[in-house]
């Protein structure tokens, strides 16, 4: 126990650095008292804009008017190499790191306790200004999740604040397509009835203001934009100029004339980008950039409904592709905005600084997307839900649950429009809806706790977190239990055929219920913005009762089962280090092998006189870097044998790959050693490699879809 005098020693001590942190503390604005800022009226619109967006921020969080002055003012801003040269010079702010940062900013304290927003050039201090109201708690989401900003008594920053930022990527974009069901509807019919066009102004300007926020400077409209779209105007123009946003017309002028073009690497649809930069075109004089998909429609299989693309398959391929050089133009194609907030906030971050993200994490990064849009109090356990919805959409998106497909005449005589079983066993179909079951349960309870304690943050928290969530765990009871119905199984021990096949059917009914709520959230602002059927594919329509002709697949009995990266079981060798993206894969622990690069597997088995031995391996279903992707394996120290897994884009194989998020190859390795413990060697012969699963089989196997 303390002593009394012990005890006013350590109060006096606690109050006094409290004072001396009050004291530190250069720059102050508190609530309700006016913001006085000094900037040049020749800045650029989008400086303009951005201030704009400042004022109004500052309105609503401490209550605090912005004047404009030249004297004595709290906020200083200015572009270095343009209309605020002279403004920041009598700062005495040393500007020399801007120099040859494009679209870089500096904000920082002065000793008088002012605050000092540069930017190298227009965008940078509209970026600048931006980042300023992110210190106020604003996120870029606050119009379109409705992310209420948190009000506040003051802003406090300490004495000697710095912060200095520029972009990795230079042009950083977003391409809308698909439309015809969700933003188009949402804005012709509930956001501007009126306007003339299928998207007017007022849907324009909104898209062009998040873009701002998000530091994104480069826009495509729809690939299926006509005449009829404002996008298509020369007030379109002015309009995003306003904002900072250049237009381009996608992968074939990505960016305005007479600016130099990249050649563009695009993803398969995916999120498998199949084609990376070569030496040749590394070269080329206007660089390289990326196309990526959070959104597709198309074959084998839509996916337009949930945003449920894997942000940790988008963090690995975009984080390789950077790394391999093309870096100069990042585009996400994210559909129709909602409900991939998500991915578009994890792109838009990497593209602005790769490193940052890499040392956060995507695991840490979707916690701070919480923490910024709903609240930090409950952004860990929001994380973790979200993961989980990541990780089981990822072994199978709820769009792909119906085993269907989008017809091709390639396709011949097969029917994917008719309902088939999933191969997957009784065993993994029930505890698959166990994972649900229990996610369902805790965004439920986590969901009433917000409504309840923070009711402002309520909308946020269902459009990012409850909706995906709960409609993808509806969907998924949708068709496994109508799985296990049509094979005359029951879902609990309490239920029949017939009340298993209700359960089906309701949580049909609640897809269509929980898409009614959220276009019915803030009073009908989002009405028409999210669809419970895109397309009206087979997958969204009620499932007929009828009766299976095949019985359900039995699981192939293992020896061992083995993760990329299973630390307690394998060993790591190679002149790099390696390292999983923890998240990734159906493992969530996928580990990228360079080439060259090894991981020894070890198991212990009592073989009696089998002559082979069939392992069967998971990768990711990633195309070549380089002209092929291949790996090698051995077992026990014997010959290795070297496999090809790579499959053409529009191949039936891809076709299988990218549905169920892995290629398969099965490998019959001969046994030299019947005794003790066994090791089994997989080497990475290209770069792009990533190994997901091992199996390590008791019978002889065959290649399926799992």
């Amino acid at each position: 126990m303390l002593s009394r005098i012990q005890r006013i020693f350590a109060t006096t001590i606690v109050l006094a650095m409290t004072a001396l942190t009050i004291q530190a503390s250069a720059f102050v604005l508190s609530a309700h008292h006016q913001v006085k800022v000094n900037m040049d009226d020749g800045e650029d619109d989008v400086v303009a804009t951005a201030l704009s967006l400042m004022e109004k921020d500052l309105m609503r969080v401490l209550n605090a008017p912005v004047t404009r002055t030249g004297h004595h003012a709290n906020i200083i801003i200015g572009t270095a190499q343009g209309a605020g040269e002279k403004i920041l010079q009598h700062t005495g702010v040393d500007l020399t790191w801007l120099n040859n940062k494009t679209q870089g900013f500096i904000i920082t304290t002065t000793d008088n306790g002012q605050l000092v927003i540069a930017g190298r050039d227009a965008l940078g201090t509209a970026y600048g200004i931006i980042e300023f109201t992110r210190l106020l708690g604003v996120s870029p989401w606050e119009w379109w999740a409705d992310a209420e900003p948190e009000v506040r008594t003051e802003l406090r920053l300490p004495d000697g604040y710095l912060n200095r930022q520029a972009p990795d990527v230079l042009y950083r974009g977003i391409q809308l397509s698909d439309l015809q069901w969700g933003l188009e509807i949402w804005a012709h019919h509930t956001y501007e009835p009126n306007s003339t066009f299928s998207m007017g102004s007022k849907t324009a300007t909104r898209i062009f203001e998040l873009m701002l926020r998000l530091r994104a400077n480069l826009f495509w409209p729809a690939k299926e934009s006509t005449a009829n779209s404002y996008f298509a105007t020369p007030e379109c123009h002015a309009t995003a100029r306003n904002y900072g946003i250049l237009m381009g017309h996608g992968p074939a002028q990505p960016l305005p004339a007479p600016l130099r073009q990249p050649l563009i690497c695009q993803d398969d649809g995916f999120g498998y980008i199949s084609h990376f930069p070569t030496g040749q075109e590394i070269q080329h004089p206007g660089g390289n950039g990326v196309l990526y998909h959070a959104s597709f429609s198309g074959a084998p299989h839509d996916y337009l409904w949930l945003g449920t693309a894997s942000p940790f398959l988008l963090y690995q391929q975009l984080t390789e592709a950077y790394y391999h050089g093309a870096y100069r133009l990042w585009v996400l194609d994210v559909g129709d905005i909602k409900p991939s907030e998500y991915q578009l906030a994890l792109f838009m971050d990497l593209a602005w600084n790769v490193t940052a993200v890499e040392e956060l994490s995507v695991a840490r990064h979707i916690e701070e997307f919480i923490a910024q849009n709903v609240g930090r109090d409950i952004a860990r356990l929001s994380s973790i839900y979200l993961k989980e919805h990541y990780h089981l959409s990822f072994q199978r998106k709820p769009e792909h649950l119906a085993g269907t497909r989008l017809h091709e005449p390639a396709d011949g005589v097969h029917n994917w429009s008719a309902i088939r079983d999933l191969p997957w066993s009784e065993k993994r179909i029930r505890h698959r809806l166990g994972r649900y079951d229990q996610l369902e349960r805790n965004v439920k309870w986590i969901a009433d706790s917000v409504r309840r304690a923070h009711p402002a943050r309520y909308n946020a928290f269902f459009q990012l977190v409850e909706y995906p969530i709960l409609a993808a765990a509806a969907q998924n009871d949708k068709y496994l239990i109508a799985q296990l119905a049509r094979h005359g199984l029951s879902y609990l021990q309490r239920d029949n055929v017939n009340s298993t096949w209700r359960r089906s059917d309701e949580a049909h009914n609640l897809v269509q219920s929980l898409t009614l709520k959220y276009n019915s959230l803030c009073g009908g602002k989002w009405n028409g913005i999210i669809s419970s059927n895109p397309r009206s594919l087979t997958v969204f329509q009620p499932i007929p009762h009828i009766q299976g002709i095949t019985p359900l697949v039995t699981d192939a009995r293992t020896i061992a089962v083995f993760y990329g990266a299973s630390y307690n079981a394998s060993s790591f060798s190679g002149s790099s280090i390696l390292d999983p993206v923890l998240g990734l894969g159906a493992s969530i622990r996928a580990m990228p092998v360079p080439k060259g690069c090894n991981i020894t597997y070890k198991f212990a088995y009592q073989f009696v006189k089998e002559k082979t031995l069939d392992v069967e391996i998971h990768m990711l279903p990633t195309h070549p870097i380089d002209a092929q992707q291949r790996f090698s394996l051995s077992l026990d120290g014997g010959a290795p044998q070297t496999f090809t897994y790579d499959a053409p884009v529009g191949s039936e194989t891809w076709k299988q790959n990218v549905t169920q998020n892995y290629a398969s190859v099965i490998a019959h390795l001969p046994l030299t050693k019947l005794n003790g413990n066994h090791e089994l060697k997989f080497e990475a012969l290209d770069e792009g490699v990533v190994i997901d699963e091992v199996f390590v089989y008791k019978e002889p196997q065959t290649v399926r879809e799992r």
